[in-house]
């Protein structure tokens, strides 16, 4: 009931406080997606495995197209749920989930946002096979994908995008012995 000015004054910047966290941890989720899908599209361009569309110039993450095919007839497809598809003949082979967030907080809310498209895909197509990246991974998020049938790869985003190692090693699971384009 004292409610003065003052009181409203730090509500209102503890409240914007709390909304630039949010929106920088987003923010961060979007990077990490987009610096995913451009290594994809400039990996697959450099093997010369993309048929169609023919893409000119730079390779860019907000100019990139929402689909492509590749050599062997596979759509790779850039959604918003999956973040990423592979499908051939209207099968699903394969998705990715891509959650960058780097909050240790919020890793089994993502997970379990990720959860969702694994099970629609696995019920779309039993054989489909889930790729979770993610940025952070707690002990608990490690127990619980470990007791869980939906995800087949895990990779950090952080390793495949500083380490080639690990960016050729996702790259060879996914594109060779899962879709078998190379």
């Amino acid at each position: 009931m004292d409610w003065t000015l003052d009181d409203g004054a730090r509500t209102i910047i503890a409240t914007l406080g709390i909304t630039i966290d949010g929106v920088m941890r987003n923010k961060v989720g979007e990077i990490a997606e987009e610096r995913i899908r451009v290594m994809l599209v400039q990996w697959l361009t450099a093997k010369k495995l993309i048929l169609h569309p023919t893409l000119e110039g730079p390779i860019e993450g907000h100019s990139l197209p929402k689909q492509f095919v590749l050599t062997n007839g596979i759509i790779m497809e850039f959604s918003s749920e999956p973040d990423v598809s592979f499908e051939k003949e209207e099968k699903l082979l394969a998705i990715i989930e891509i959650k960058g967030g780097i909050d240790p907080a919020g890793a089994l809310e993502r997970y379990g946002a990720a959860r969702k498209s694994f099970e629609h895909a696995i019920q779309q197509s039993p054989k489909c096979k889930a790729f979770y990246l993610g940025g952070v991974f707690t002990p608990e998020l490690d127990k619980r994908m470990n007791a869980d049938r939906f995800v087949e790869h895990r990779f950090s985003i952080i390793d495949i995008l500083q380490d080639e190692a690990s960016r050729e090693e996702f790259l060879t699971e996914l594109f060779h012995h899962t879709l078998r384009v190379l």
